[in-house]
């Protein structure tokens, strides 16, 4: 029996304002297709449908005020499809402002396209986002939740994160249904 090859996915981070020009059209369409596609299972923020507009706006407000210069707070990780600059994955590492909170970090909507979904791309993205948390910032802990509901409940378990709390109600899905959230941690130590 063979093996299939993976495809060989570049992820990189985005640092430059040309970064986000190349980039914009597909993190776009990125994010709609993440909450348009299953809104009922989708909840990274977004009620459904999500508009060009709205996309945009939320991919450029998100690069200048708080991704790109000196004062950034988040690092934004993407994957980009195999000789192209097509962006098929997305990760982001939230840093605290305060300093009783600067050992940890929160990752926030990690996103995979559905046409490259089922390839190892969100467990990738994952340890990448924990290599930059520990190598780059120094962090010692990440934190991170999720609707119970989803698949992505699932997916943190298989790799790895504590699921310390559930919350009732606290989320809701892009076709607007409230769901119960859970809560997870990692150690980075």
């Amino acid at each position: 029996m063979g093996s299939t090859k993976e495809p060989d996915f570049i992820i990189s981070s985005i640092t430059d304002a040309s970064a986000v020009e190349k980039h914009l059209p597909s993190l776009r369409v990125l994010l709609q297709h993440c909450v348009n596609d299953e809104p009922e299972i989708s909840s990274i923020g977004f009620l459904a449908p999500l508009t060009d507009h709205a996309a945009t706006s939320y991919w450029l407000d998100l690069l200048s005020s708080s991704v790109i210069g000196p004062g950034a707070t988040t690092s934004l990780l993407i994957a980009t499809a195999p000789g192209s600059d097509q962006v098929v994955a997305t990760v982001q590492l939230a840093r605290m402002a305060k300093e009783t909170h600067a050992y940890k970090g929160e990752v926030r909507k990690l996103m995979v396209h559905p046409d490259y979904r089922r390839h190892g791309l969100g467990r990738r993205m994952m340890d990448e986002v924990e290599r930059v948390a520990r190598e780059q910032f120094g962090l010692e802990m990440l934190v991170l939740d999720t609707s119970k509901e989803t698949p992505a409940r699932w997916f943190y378990l298989r790799t790895g994160w504590n699921e310390w709390g559930i919350c009732p109600d606290y989320a809701k899905s892009s076709s607007g249904v409230k769901h119960d959230c859970s809560f997870f941690c990692k150690s980075l130590v």
